[in-house]
């Protein structure tokens, strides 16, 4: 592992912790009745918090030299993968279907853009992380990439129940943050003479989707997708 990156599990357990924090008053403060929570929530939560745990995980076995190991939950990982895909999906659902009564088709049909994102950037993500699985410095950095493409909903609610901002702000922020967190790793890798290539890309598409996310989900290319998607529910 690369000297620099020889503490990246605790990267991965900060962002761990803000999920955590995040979702403290919506799901893990309400242990142990939680109270409201569907089931399709807990396996959604449950299976992200292996990916998260999956990742702080995976540089302590490269450390340690526990390369069967680090393998091996790799591999899990083919599996887990698509089960976040389908938990995201029947989340997206729930949150069309639990609309409140007043909000229009087309605000209903607005917010399905964001779990469709997380989507297409998680996997994204994880697809150039395989396919460079073999160039590990470009593979790690993508699998780092990929926790910041999918704590948007977590950095969300702690900017709106523990900062107390709105909604839109704390969408921007999260998106602003995001980009500050790479663009920080792009400066960290260039000072140490590293390639920061994947930031670059995870930063595009990051980029994409927050301009997608302002300027495209009221559009009509948006709207006539989502109300497919919508159909399906």
């Amino acid at each position: 592992m690369e000297k620099a990156y020889r503490n990246v599990s605790l990267f991965f357990a900060a962002i761990l912790l803000l999920v955590f924090a995040g979702f403290y008053k919506t799901y893990f403060g309400l242990f142990p009745s939680f109270a409201h929570v569907t089931s399709i929530q807990h396996i959604h939560g449950s299976l992200f918090l292996l990916w998260f745990i999956m990742l702080v995980v995976q540089p302590l076995l490269i450390r340690k030299r526990m390369y069967a190991w680090h393998r091996l939950i790799g591999k899990a990982s083919y599996f887990l993968v698509p089960l976040i895909v389908v938990s995201i999906y029947f989340i997206a659902r729930e949150l069309y279907q639990a609309a409140p009564p007043a909000m229009t088709e087309q605000d209903r049909i607005a917010n399905l853009f964001t779990p469709f994102y997380q989507i297409v950037d998680f996997v994204s993500l994880y697809a150039l992380a395989i396919y460079y699985r073999k160039k590990i410095s470009y593979h790690m950095r993508y699998m780092i990439a990929t926790s910041l493409a999918i704590y948007g909903a977590a950095t969300r609610r702690f900017f709106i129940h523990l900062v107390g901002l709105s909604s839109q702000q704390a969408a921007l922020y999260t998106f602003l943050l995001t980009g500050m967190i790479l663009l920080g790793l792009i400066a960290y890798d260039a000072r140490h003479g590293k390639s920061f290539r994947p930031y670059v890309v995870a930063l595009a598409i990051v980029t994409l989707s927050a301009l997608g996310f302002y300027f495209f989900r009221y559009g009509q290319l948006w709207q006539g997708f989502g109300a497919r998607i919508a159909h399906l529910f």
